[in-house]
C-alpha cells in the first residue's frame, strides 16, 4: 500500500526584533530546523530583503531535507498591514524601516522558486495555535500577542475574521485612555501605548532617568538600547520594584482591553502569546485576573484565558500551515 509523501513548508515570523524561520512538517506541526537573526530595522529595506532570504536559506540548510524533497512553499507572517492577495507589505510601523509596498511574494519567489503566502504576524500565529496548539477543538477564540506591539486575530466559526478592510482584530489600537499617550501609529490613548513591551520599557527608562534604581542599570550594556523580555523576567525574579510596578500597570491596561473584548465579542477562549507573555508568567496572570474583573459577569466567568502551547513557534508553524493549505 502506497504511503503519502511527507509535506514540508517554510514558515517565517517577522517581528520588531527578529526574523525567525523554520522548516515545518505540515501534517504534525513538527519543526525540523530553525534559523533566526535580528531584524535591524535601522539598516533599511534593502538590508531587510537580503537578511530575510538569508535566514530562510539557513533554515533550509539546517533541515537537511532529502535531495528529492522540496518544500511546498514559503509562508510569511509580518508585523504590519499586508495585501494578502498580492503578497505585498502595505505598512509596518513597528518595523520602522520604510517597508511600504514591499513585494514579498516577488522577492522570495524569485530567489527560491517557490510559492509564497503572506499574512499578518498575529494572524498566522493564530493559525498555528488553531491547528497545533491552544486553539485546537475551539471554533471561536481571540488570539492576542504582546511584545513589541499588541496585536490580535479573531477566529470565528473556525475561520479568521478579517473585517471589511482586512484589519479586524487590531486590539492594540483600541482606546483605553482618551487623549492619552501617543501610539506608534500616531493615534493617542491606544492599548499598545500602555501594555506592549515597548510601552512598558519606555516607562521604566523614564523612571530610571529620574533617578529610580533598577537592576537594569547593571544589566544593560553601554551601547544597548533595547530592554528585552528576558531581562524583565530576571528583574521580576529578583524583586526589582520599578520593573514589577511598571509590568503591573501594563498588565492592568491589558486586562482592561481584554475585558472589553470579552464583553463585546463574548469569545469562548482568549489565547495570549508573545515575548512578554512567555517570559513573565505574573504578567499573564495579572492581565487574566483584571480581564475577568472588568468584563460582564457571565461572559467573564465563562471565558477560557490560556497561554499559547506553541510559544515562540506559533508564528512559524502557522505561516507554514498557511502556505501549505493554499497549495493543496
Amino acid at each position: 500500500m502506497a504511503t503519502t509523501a511527507a509535506r514540508y513548508a517554510v514558515g517565517v515570523d517577522i517581528g520588531g526584533t527578529k526574523i525567525y524561520a523554520g522548516i515545518i512538517h505540515l501534517e504534525s506541526g513538527e519543526i525540523l530546523a530553525t534559523a533566526r537573526k535580528r531584524t535591524r530595522p535601522e539598516k533599511g529595506p534593502d538590508f531587510f530583503a537580503q537578511r530575510l532570504g538569508d535566514v530562510i536559506e539557513e533554515a533550509l540548510a539546517n533541515a537537511k531535507l532529502p535531495a528529492q524533497t522540496k518544500p511546498v512553499g514559503i509562508g510569511v507572517g509580518l508585523a504590519g498591514q499586508v495585501d494578502r492577495e498580492h503578497g505585498v507589505v502595505l505598512g509596518a510601523p513597528n518595523l520602522a524601516m520604510g517597508l511600504v509596498n514591499l513585494d514579498i511574494d516577488k522577492l522570495l519567489s524569485e530567489r527560491f522558486s517557490l510559492p509564497v503566502a503572506l499574512g499578518n504576524d498575529v494572524e498566522v500565529a493564530a493559525y498555528g495555535e488553531q491547528m497545533f496548539g491552544s486553539g485546537r477543538a475551539c471554533q471561536d477564540f481571540v488570539y492576542v500577542s504582546v511584545g513589541t506591539g499588541v496585536g490580535s486575530a479573531i477566529v470565528q466559526n473556525g475561520l479568521i475574521c478579517r473585517g471589511a478592510t482586512g484589519t479586524a482584530g487590531e486590539i492594540g489600537h483600541t482606546i483605553v485612555q482618551y487623549d492619552g499617550r501617543f501610539c506608534g501609529c500616531g493615534g493617542r490613548g491606544h492599548l499598545e501605548a500602555y501594555a506592549s513591551r515597548t510601552a512598558i520599557t519606555r516607562v521604566i527608562r523614564a523612571e530610571m532617568e529620574r533617578g529610580r534604581p533598577s537592576m537594569l542599570t547593571d544589566m544593560l550594556k553601554p551601547d544597548e538600547t533595547e530592554i528585552r523580555s528576558k531581562m524583565l523576567a530576571k528583574c521580576v525574579e529578583e524583586g526589582d520594584k520599578l520593573v514589577i510596578e511598571s509590568l503591573d500597570e501594563g498588565a492592568d491596561y491589558l486586562g482592561a482591553g481584554l475585558g472589553s473584548v470579552i464583553s463585546f465579542y463574548n469569545p469562548q477562549r482568549i489565547i495570549l502569546g508573545g515575548g512578554l507573555i512567555e517570559a513573565v508568567p505574573s504578567f499573564f496572570e495579572r492581565a487574566a485576573l483584571r480581564a475577568r474583573e472588568v468584563a460582564l459577569v457571565i461572559a467573564g466567568r465563562q471565558v477560557e484565558i490560556q497561554r499559547t502551547q506553541l510559544g515562540d513557534n506559533s508564528g512559524i508553524v502557522g505561516a507554514a500551515w498557511m502556505v501549505g493549505a493554499k497549495e493543496q
